[in-house]
Order: C-alpha cells, then sequence, then structure tokens
C-alpha cells in the first residue's frame, strides 16, 4: 500500500467583528454533520477546479470555524485531530478518496481539539482548516501547487462564499484558500508591524517545534528563551527591576520609575498572554534562578523596606491600562509585595491575603507607589489619626 500523507490548508474568512461583541454578540455557528458536508462539497468543488488530481485524495473538515490562536498552537492539534478520524475512518485500514465532514452534536465536536475556543475575543478572520490526505506523491505536487497557486487564484467562488455566510451565520468580506505557510506569514506581518517580531520567532519555534535553542530580546529588556519545548522568560519585581535590573538607569523623579516599569510590565504581559493563549508551554523564573519555576498564580516578595508611620493595610499598585501591577500588604513591621503571574493570579493574591488574615482597609491611589530614594514599593500613607 503505497503511504499516505496529510497536507494542511484552510479558507481564511475575513469577516465584519463587530458581529462578535456588543449586546447582540453572536459567534459563528457550530455545524452539524450535515451542514458541514454542505460546505465541504463547495470547498471540494473549487479545488477541484483548481487541482484536478485532488479528486485521488480525501478532504476532511470540520464544521467549525476557528480564531488563529487556537489554530496556530504547537503540533496544529485541530490537524492532528482530522488526520485521526481520518484514518480510523478507512475500512481495514485502506485508503479511500473521500470527503469527510466533521459535525458537533449538541453542540458538542466528538474531539476536544476540534471545540472552537468561546473564551476569547474573535477577530475579524475567521479560519476553516481542510486536511488533504493522499498518496504521498502527490499530496507532496499538490502541496507545491497550493503553496504559488493560492497567492494568485486563492478566492473563492461566489457561491461557495455565500454558503459559508448561510451556513455559519456570518458576514463575508472576503474569503480565499491559504496554506498554513500563508497564514503563519500573516501572523508575522501582524506582530511585526506592532514592533513584536521576536514574539513571532518565538511562535514560530513552538508552532514547527523548533529542536535548536536561541533566545530573543525586546525593546524593554526582556530576554526569553526558546528550549526544550518551552518558552522560558524572567519576572522582575519592582524592587529588584528598579535597584538590579533593567530599570537601574531610570531615574526616581517624577514618576519615571513608574512609567519605565509600566511600560515593561506591559510588554511582559503581552508576550506571556500572547504565547499562552497560542497554547505554548511557559516556563516564569526569577532573574538568575533558571533551575527553579514560578509554579504559583502570584509571586510573593518580603520587602526590605520598613512601613510608614501610617501606611494602608493593603495599597493596589495600578495603571489605567494594565490594571493592577502589584499589591504592597502590611502586617506590622513587615511589607509583603504580591505580584499577578497569570490571568488567576489577582483574585489568587487576594485569597491569600485573606486567609492570612492581613486584609483591611485597601488603598488605590491609581499609580505605582513608591520610595524615591530606596526604590521600592511602598504602601500608601494614610493620614494621621485624628
Amino acid at each position: 500500500m503505497a503511504s499516505i500523507l496529510h497536507h494542511n490548508m484552510l479558507v481564511g474568512i475575513e469577516t465584519d467583528p463587530t458581529r462578535y461583541h456588543g449586546e447582540h454578540a453572536s459567534r459563528p455557528a457550530l455545524l452539524d454533520r450535515a451542514a458541514a458536508e454542505q460546505v465541504l462539497a463547495h470547498v471540494a468543488a473549487d479545488l477541484n477546479k483548481m487541482f484536478p488530481d485532488i479528486s485521488r485524495c480525501a478532504l476532511s473538515m470540520a464544521g467549525a470555524l476557528y480564531d488563529q490562536t487556537q489554530l496556530m498552537q504547537p503540533g496544529l492539534a485541530i490537524y492532528d485531530a482530522l488526520a485521526t478520524l481520518q484514518q480510523s475512518g478507512n475500512p481495514g485500514g485502506e485508503f479511500h478518496a473521500r470527503l469527510m465532514s466533521v459535525g458537533a452534536s449538541e453542540g458538542q465536536m466528538p474531539m476536544q481539539a476540534l471545540q472552537p475556543f468561546d473564551d476569547i475575543p474573535l477577530g475579524l478572520l475567521q479560519l476553516l482548516p481542510v486536511l488533504v490526505s493522499g498518496p504521498a506523491e502527490l499530496v507532496t505536487e499538490l502541496g507545491e501547487k497550493m503553496e504559488h497557486r493560492f497567492l494568485e487564484h486563492g478566492q473563492l467562488s461566489a457561491h461557495s462564499a455565500k454558503a459559508l455566510e448561510s451556513q455559519f451565520r456570518i458576514s463575508v468580506q472576503h474569503a480565499r484558500f491559504m496554506t498554513v505557510t500563508d497564514l503563519n506569514a500573516l501572523l508575522r506581518l501582524q506582530l511585526e508591524h506592532f514592533g513584536f517580531l521576536p514574539l513571532w520567532e518565538l511562535l514560530d519555534a513552538a508552532i514547527t517545534s523548533a529542536a535548536d535553542g536561541f533566545e530573543v530580546s525586546t525593546a524593554n529588556g526582556h530576554q526569553f528563551k526558546w528550549r526544550d519545548g518551552a518558552v522560558h522568560c524572567y519576572f522582575e519585581s519592582f524592587d529588584w527591576w528598579a535597584r538590579h535590573g533593567g530599570g537601574t538607569e531610570v531615574e526616581a523623579a517624577d514618576g519615571q520609575l513608574q512609567t519605565a516599569y509600566a511600560d515593561w510590565t506591559r510588554e511582559y504581559r503581552r508576550y506571556t498572554v500572547t504565547l499562552q493563549a497560542h497554547g505554548v508551554a511557559l516556563k516564569q523564573h526569577l532573574p538568575g534562578l533558571e533551575d527553579s519555576e514560578l509554579t504559583d498564580s502570584f509571586l510573593l516578595e518580603e520587602s526590605t523596606l520598613p512601613p510608614g508611620k501610617f501606611p494602608a493595610p493593603v495599597t493596589e499598585h495600578s495603571t489605567d491600562d494594565l490594571g493592577t501591577i502589584a499589591v504592597t500588604v502590611v502586617n506590622g513591621d513587615r511589607q509583603l509585595n504580591l505580584y499577578p503571574l497569570r490571568a488567576s493570579g489577582l483574585d489568587d493574591l487576594h485569597r491569600f491575603i485573606h486567609a492570612q488574615g492581613l486584609s483591611g482597609d485597601v488603598a488605590y491611589p491609581g499609580r505605582i507607589n513608591y520610595n524615591q530614594d530606596l526604590r521600592q514599593l511602598a504602601a500608601e500613607p494614610l493620614p494621621a489619626p485624628g
């Protein structure tokens, strides 16, 4: 039996993103098998016009649209799931050219990897993955042709675009065939445009399972390392950053440390949140402690700064766009600084504060409050008792 090869491709659909937000927001429909069969029939007809030999291959498609954060993940799990279903559907292990559509039942796909994420904001580009399976030599040839043909003649027919609109209940502005290479190049263009080329380099390494390790540096001095299937990064508390790290040359007066550390935190969060959204394994460390991973959702730091005369029991250091950056807690002559490291970190650290009996009046200065001379976080001072 000839060896069977799989090739990943997709339909990129430019939609009207305003439908995904607001009072009457709705996500693209999840199709049952009958509806998915109709969509796949349209897609297959367009592909057959471009590549007649593709009729000797099997085409597999799930009746769902995906955001690129879900599609572009390590191992390309959506395509892996389609390949698994394609192989399991061949009686006796013999390959048969066919159209295989995967539909949802009561809102659930048969494999979790095919279930669209429902907890991420959707962008204007929605993706319909299609798996091409067939004899290795033929699929290799088709894959090479797709890399060139899709760029010039990849637009879906008007009939197929209307089918996408009708079945998925979306507004299609433009729809075209793409390869995963095309999508990756588009992702690079998007991130590079906003100054995040190093972020794309990390994503590309994770998506392609790059074997070789490397390191990238960012505009605000972050270092991210790709090593052993994970991205390693280094979190610096305000005190460390201002006294020993990237903020040592920043003047403390006029809130300059606050502005610079907010910039540092903003970039750190953009990188870590994006990497985690794409399913990339992320390992956070303290500077110089690569062998020890920060596994909790927040960091607890014992400050060497003694509290002032009338400190607020709890101080939330924040900026308008970032929200809470750190929380300072005063307990007698001790000061603790807590930093959220993950999405759940802020709730978790507040639960910790309450469980330790350290909660009290909370000060919200709307800034990062720090001691200018010692370059350390400080509790917000309260008025002296009358």
